[in-house]
């Protein structure tokens, strides 16, 4: 069952309108009509549903009339694809030639999981974490200073969203990661692009194993 982190919206229905997409019981174009009679919802709630969705980067409008849901990761071995994709798109956009240190932006990525890891991570909004730990990622890629890494990056990064869902935020989890990127932080700090690169390798490979037995349980 899909784990909705939506707030404040109806987490019932956030939950199901996942579960549908990911089960293939959506079609790929709906009505918000059609929406508002399968869940028993106002207007304004699957507006602000479909709104979601469109900024998370699963919906978009359809030209004239209704919405379109886009491709998603729904399986086991896409959500091991993707990641696989990122091992090999993310440590190789910090070799780029172009790639430079910006100190302001490694400066607030610091305060931001700094900041996680000295918090009490039951109070932070699970939504909030998933987003400082994507965060985390972007600004890094986009350092390669090649817009086609961080293109790729966002595409599959959307895709992988509602699978998300499934992951109960396991907040041990989540202060492990952080201390990791902290690691990787340093590392670029003092110039050390090479073993920065080895080791978001190696944190994302990691990251994968601990989503797959919550989201595939044997």
């Amino acid at each position: 069952m899909v784990t909705c982190m939506v707030s404040p919206m109806n987490s019932k229905s956030c939950s199901s309108l996942a579960e549908d997409r990911l089960t293939d019981e959506l079609p790929d174009v709906a009505t918000e009509q059609a929406l508002r009679q399968r869940y028993g919802l106002t207007r304004t709630r699957v507006s602000d549903l479909l709104a979601r969705a469109a900024r998370e980067g699963w919906a978009e409008t359809k030209d004239g009339y209704g919405w379109r849901l886009l491709p998603v990761a729904k399986t086991a071995e896409a959500l091991d694809e993707i990641y696989r994709f990122r091992m090999a798109i993310e440590p190789a956009a910090m070799l780029e030639p172009r790639f430079g240190i910006n100190r302001t932006i490694l400066e607030e990525q610091r305060r931001i999981q700094a900041g996680m890891l000295n918090a009490d991570l039951a109070s932070i909004p699970a939504e909030r974490l998933l987003r400082n730990g994507t965060s985390f990622h972007e600004e890094l890629i986009k350092l390669s200073n090649n817009p086609y890494f961080f293109t790729a990056f966002q595409r599959v990064n959307r895709m992988r969203r509602l699978m998300e869902y499934r992951t109960e935020i396991n907040r041990e989890r989540i202060n492990g990661q952080g201390g990791e990127h902290l690691q990787i932080l340093s590392l670029l700090e003092r110039g050390d692009i090479a073993d920065a690169s080895y080791l978001i390798r190696r944190h994302l490979g990691g990251a994968l194993k601990s989503k797959s037995p919550v989201l595939w349980p044997k």
